[in-house]
């Protein structure tokens, strides 16, 4: 035989038991516990989320599955260590704020691994809501007059964010409707939406968990999601106002890149049972969830959307990595 044909033949004998070894490790998977790890800290939202979602999948799994926490740096710390640090076996499972992870590139410098390129969606679970708040002390009553108020002076106005993914739907807003305010950064969510509450700030960003145990200290001038709160029903969507764009945080399941496609797609399925479950429901109504299962596909295709929508934003605000 000649020697070309042989290296061919080699070449794909191992092709073939490489890919006989991956179907014989999907179909066992899982055969032991599976671990979630959360890149935000203990009783975050993604937190919440990631424990009342273990109930379910672990049956549908028939394995249990381990939350772990590993906060700091904007969710960096944990997106480094399913890039990096666990194996692509689908036995290491992130529970990621796809905000924070498509805003990562555009923001921060000196990254260690790449968030979309090493990291794979699995399945999309949902969104919980932002609202933009205001002191209740202050005569605005609609957007529309707060926004007329804070373009009849500028830079008057002050606005305040916990962190990028907070800061960012203000600045696309401040693009679009020609406001200057003057920016008040804060290291911690707690002190940032009671400056709002106590008329500190004139306009807040915040998830509608952090802003609703404030009123009547505060007003809620529009909210994100695909339709109106259950627990806010007259304050407007961005969407009606307008701006379909300012989305709210969204969450999805993700693995190392690498990870067997058969793995992701049972991973996928166990999600779609647990979303559709009844408890899950009851679950996600208490967190003020919204839930929105998406297949692998269109996670992937949600996530490269917002990329783009981001990177385009920071060039038009002139934001650079810092």
């Amino acid at each position: 035989m000649h020697k070309g044909a042989r290296r061919f033949g080699w070449v794909f004998a191992t092709l073939l038991l490489g890919m006989a070894a991956q179907a014989a490790h999907a179909q066992a998977y899982p055969d032991r516990p599976v671990r979630f790890i959360v890149a935000t800290s203990a009783g975050s939202a993604a937190d919440v989320l990631a424990r009342v979602l273990t109930e379910a999948m672990s049956r549908t799994l028939s394995q249990p599955i381990i939350v772990e926490a590993k906060p700091g740096a904007d969710q960096i710390i944990g997106m480094e260590y399913l890039a990096k640090g666990a194996p692509a076996d689908g036995y290491t499972v992130g529970v990621i704020g796809i905000d924070g992870q498509t805003l990562l590139p555009t923001l921060k410098k000196g990254l260690r691994f790449d968030p979309l390129g090493d990291l794979a969606s699995v399945a999309g679970l949902g969104e919980l809501r932002y609202v933009l708040a205001g002191p209740a002390s202050t005569p605005y009553k609609t957007f529309k007059e707060i926004v007329d108020a804070a373009r009849s002076q500028p830079g008057k106005f002050n606005y305040g964010a916990s962190g990028p993914q907070v800061r960012f739907p203000t600045l696309v807003l401040m693009q679009e409707l020609g406001l200057d305010m003057v920016y008040v950064p804060y290291t911690g969510g707690s002190a940032y939406v009671t400056a709002v509450a106590a008329g500190t700030l004139d306009w807040g960003i915040m998830s509608e968990s952090s802003g609703n145990p404030l009123k009547p200290r505060v007003r809620f001038y529009g909210i994100t999601g695909r339709q109106r709160s259950p627990v806010n029903p007259d304050v407007p969507t961005f969407t009606e106002l307008g701006f379909p764009r300012i989305y709210g945080p969204a969450y999805a399941l993700t693995v190392r890149a690498g990870t067997p496609q058969a793995v992701i797609e049972k991973l996928s399925t166990a999600a779609a049972a647990a979303l559709a479950s009844a408890e899950m429901k009851a679950s996600a109504q208490k967190i003020q969830f919204e839930i929105h299962y998406e297949n692998t596909a269109t996670a992937v295709r949600t996530l490269q959307e917002r990329s783009r929508f981001y990177q385009e934003q920071a060039g038009k605000l002139g934001l650079q990595p810092e």
